[in-house]
């Protein structure tokens, strides 16, 4: 005799009935794929289409990570609503959001209308939008097109943001072209951006160089230059030599800078030696952009490997950003390292910019170390220029030590200079303690006149 109900659904709800949470819960919304399949693992097929659960601006939740079933019955459900009120009684938003999504995104496909008019007794907030957004989804994964005319005609704002991606989403997993039709015809602006790049992400899995002719149509502007971005960097993670190829053909392009930057920054994240490959044969602005951005990811992972690189370039622009680039990343993780990379290169603007970078980054990182590197520094003009620095950076939040900084400067002209310039600028925030600490320094006639240029 059978003392329970087999669809997933309706033993959702008794679940909830008895344990009231999802740690009674979560075993039922995973039944095994063998008893699916008389004991073999099987991909669910539904109506011969491919569901896909993707996320969405506005914290869509049907993305990775959330519960996603497949029943084998739509006929077996029992009582969705009884499902419904026992969920929403949960009381971890996290938890009760998860359910709600499960139950409607299953819901949406037997009988859409009445989970649509259940999503909309919700008051307006987070769980509404998602609980639309997952029976919009569900409905999309049989027939995406009655979802599709029916969200464009009874929703608006974020709800209809949510469920234009959603229903994109499920739409272009298995027909691009026909969603990539229908979002052309959405709104434009923030509720079709979703949807947009939902259209994309599918098609570019299917037909790269067929999403980027659908792009190609879009009006010349903002949406159009995002669309292209999200091509490219989508296509790179996929194949990051194929999108070069393409982007490549587009470099005497307006977009050409921000397509390459993309690209760098999806192919420097897999492999970035051969993304500096690729990066060492452009010319110009746009090598120097993309070498800035390759050099930031890099730099997270192998910082002197990447500041080996970018120490290679000619003098030139890309030079002149790459090296502070990757002085100011570098010494974010490693200060030391960075200030010490900085002063072993050849005296120039770009040198200078990433020793003042990666000395300002050490002095917000860890000002105490700073202070004692500098102390064990031979007294000389380049330690006055790491003190000038470093003091200025500390002012803000350590006057004192600032202050105390500064008056270690070996070079008398240079030591007054600083110490009058900040002195200015701590008696703006705190004139009590800039007096006290000059009159105690013996320095409160530099209180009454200007101070020094910058």
């Amino acid at each position: 005799m059978k003392l329970l109900p087999q669809h997933p659904l309706a033993l959702l709800a008794l679940g909830l009935f008895v344990g009231g949470g999802v740690v009674h819960t979560g075993w039922l919304l995973r039944r095994p794929a063998a008893e699916e399949n008389g004991g073999t693992a099987a991909v669910s097929q539904e109506g011969g289409r491919r569901s896909t659960s993707r996320s969405f601006p506005g914290g869509g939740v049907l993305g990775k990570g959330k519960v996603e079933r497949k029943p084998r019955e739509l006929g077996e459900i029992k009582d969705p609503k009884e499902a419904w009120q026992r969920s929403l009684k949960i009381k971890n938003f996290s938890e009760r959001s998860e359910l709600v999504v499960a139950l409607m995104a299953d819901w949406g496909k037997l009988d859409p209308q009445a989970a649509l008019d259940m999503a909309d007794t919700l008051p307006a907030g987070r769980l509404r939008q998602e609980a639309f957004a997952a029976a919009c989804q569900g409905w999309a994964s049989q027939h995406p097109e009655e979802a599709a005319n029916w969200a464009m005609s009874h929703l608006t704002g974020p709800v209809a943001a949510e469920c234009f991606g959603t229903i994109a989403g499920e739409w272009a997993a298995n027909d691009p072209a026909s969603a990539a039709a229908w979002v052309s015809g959405l709104p434009k602006g923030t509720q079709s951006e979703g949807a947009t790049v939902a259209v994309i992400d599918a098609w570019v899995e299917q037909d790269p160089t067929a999403a980027a002719a659908w792009i190609d149509r879009f009006p010349e502007g903002e949406n159009k230059d995002s669309a292209l971005e999200s091509l490219v960097s989508e296509w790179s993670s996929q194949s990051p030599e194929d999108a070069a190829r393409w982007v490549n053909g587009r470099l005497g392009s307006p977009e050409a800078g921000d397509l390459a930057e993309a690209l760098v920054g999806s192919w420097g994240s897999q492999d970035p030696a051969a993304a500096a490959d690729w990066v060492m044969k452009l010319d110009g602005e746009i090598q120097s952009t993309a070498a800035a951005t390759l050099l930031s990811l890099w730099a997270a992972v192998d910082p002197k490997v990447a500041a080996d690189w970018a120490a290679r370039f000619p003098e030139g622009e890309t030079r002149s950003e790459a090296i502070p680039a990757i002085a100011s990343t570098w010494a974010a993780a490693e200060p030391e390292k960075a200030v010490a990379w900085t002063l072993g290169l050849p005296d120039s603007p770009e040198q200078r910019e990433a020793l003042d970078d990666s000395v300002r980054s050490w002095a917000d990182v860890s000002p105490d170390d700073l202070g004692k590197w500098v102390e064990n520094q031979p007294a000389n003009e380049a330690t006055d220029h790491l003190r000038t620095i470093a003091a200025g950076t500390l002012l803000e939040d350590e006057p004192q030590d600032a202050m105390a900084m500064a008056a270690k400067i070996s070079d008398p002209d240079k030591r007054e200079q600083s110490i009058t310039r900040f002195l200015k600028r701590w008696s703006r925030e705190d004139p009590e303690a800039a007096q006290a600490w000059a009159a105690q320094a013996g320095f409160s006639n530099r209180l009454s006149v200007p101070p020094p240029s910058e």
